[in-house]
């Protein structure tokens, strides 16, 4: 297979099923309104690193009072975990005594890390932001700790191990000898890398639900850092000099290669079907962070700034990630700005509902001469296109469709182009749930 771009893209197996990799010289770079301005989120002189984030939570490692602990090859460094709310502004300090070990990883209000207690009782420490409990967890004192829910996964001795927090159940997921590390969880996902066959890591998954395990990558390059969101797993394939970003989507067993530039791209994180990356094809001095959108397939430069960005973090439309223009380096933050698209009933009828709304930019303007696609479900998240439109030039369209028999939501979706990120309008019901007489409006 051959991309626009003259470079050629081979085929190779991934989860025992034989894939094709989709170039990203696909892409399509995107205009300045896919981004709201950037913002600094930490100052001072000391580092901030490690961010991670879930919606408006972040949570990230603070150097400023850093300190050592131990003698000879047994020195440690430990630091503290702070955590942000995006919204409010606010900070907390997770560790007054400045006892952590390893960066932190957050799912939801859940905050986890590797942390050195006294020394007598190292471990890997959990806080909830919304209620404020901190404890050890009655788990091995494991490293490269990540969170989803209720289970954490880590690293213990060259093996992948799944900790519940409501049970205290912990199990050991992978094989003993092969050393296994850098695990990731997403709902009953586990990822991680491992040398079990030959001098390359690979990188596998292990699904919780059904206990089964499928090995993603077989070729005889370096496959590290894997991270998965759902049914989306990235890592960073290193092939000689040159470092480059996959995606598998494991309900599909389909491989896309995200970045194919000679330069090396690295350190990639995924969230809502966005990939983000640390990309040195602007120099190895001056590394920026990169975003590519598959849905709309369109590629996004975050960072413009002279000397280091990288490390991101993304959870829906925004991304943190450490830049050394600050005093730090320091932690920034942009926003992905997707336009408004809204969506009303303006009729009655159970069987050829009428829908119309209106997509407008960040900025409040009308975009024009773009297709809407109207959607229904009867469950939500299961969403089927029963139309499209175009809208007009004040941004408005309407759509006649014909409804279903258990069709309870409708929503529109715009795809997305270069110029305008993807999205979608907040779902509302259909009169054949039984609500016909409270959905009806004037248009936005």
């Amino acid at each position: 297979m051959t991309c626009p771009h003259g470079r050629v893209i081979r085929g190779f197996v991934a989860g025992g099923l034989v894939a094709s990799a989709m170039a990203f010289g696909w892409a399509q770079p995107a205009a300045a309104d896919w981004l709201a301005d950037e913002r600094q989120l930490t100052t001072g002189p000391a580092t901030q690193d490690g961010p991670q984030l879930d919606g408006t939570n972040l949570v990230y490692a603070d150097h400023a009072n850093e300190r050592t602990v131990g003698e000879g090859s047994g020195t440690e460094t430990l630091f503290d975990i702070l955590a942000l709310d995006l919204r409010t502004g606010r900070s907390q300090n997770l560790t007054p005594a400045h006892t952590a070990l390893g960066r932190p990883a957050i799912s939801g209000t859940r905050v986890v890390w590797s942390d050195y207690g006294t020394g007598a009782d190292r471990g890997i420490r959990y806080h909830d932001l919304a209620t404020g409990r901190d404890r050890r967890l009655a788990a091995k004192p494991g490293t490269q700790v990540q969170i989803s829910g209720n289970r954490i996964c880590y690293e213990y001795q060259g093996r992948i191990h799944v900790h519940h927090l409501g049970t205290g159940r912990d199990q050991a997921i992978s094989p003993a000898g092969s050393a296994a590390g850098s695990c990731d969880i997403s709902g009953p996902t586990v990822v991680w890398q491992e040398h079990r066959n030959g001098n390359d890591s690979d990188i596998y998954a292990y699904d919780l639900a059904t206990r089964t395990e499928t090995r993603l990558t077989r070729t005889a390059t370096e496959q590290s850092l894997p991270r998965v969101d759902g049914n989306l797993v990235v890592w960073q394939d290193e092939v000689g000099t040159n470092i480059d970003v996959y995606v598998h989507d494991l309900a599909s067993g389909e491989d896309t290669r995200v970045t194919a530039d000679d330069a090396i791209q690295w350190f990639p994180d995924v969230a809502d079907g966005r990939v983000v990356w640390m990309d040195e094809r602007n120099g190895h001095n001056n590394t920026e962070v990169y975003l590519y959108d598959l849905a709309s397939r369109v590629e996004t430069r975050v960072t413009h700034q002279d000397g280091w960005s990288g490390n991101p973090t993304i959870s829906g439309n925004e991304i943190v990630y450490e830049d050394s223009h600050g005093d730090g380096p320091n932690l920034f933050a942009h926003r992905v700005t997707p336009p408004r698209l809204s969506l009303a009933r303006t009729s009655e009828s159970d069987l050829r509902p009428v829908v119309a709304g209106r997509l407008l930019g960040a900025d409040g303007r009308p975009v024009a001469d773009e297709t809407v696609t109207v959607e229904v479900a009867a469950v939500a998240g299961a969403w089927v296109p029963v139309g499209t439109a175009a809208t007009s030039q004040g941004g408005r369209f309407s759509i006649t469709f014909a409804a279903a028999a258990g069709d309870t939501q409708v929503r529109a979706s715009f795809a997305g182009t270069p110029e305008f990120p993807p999205a979608a309008s907040t779902p509302i019901r259909l009169p054949g749930a039984g609500l016909a007489a409270g959905l009806r409006g004037p248009l936005p």
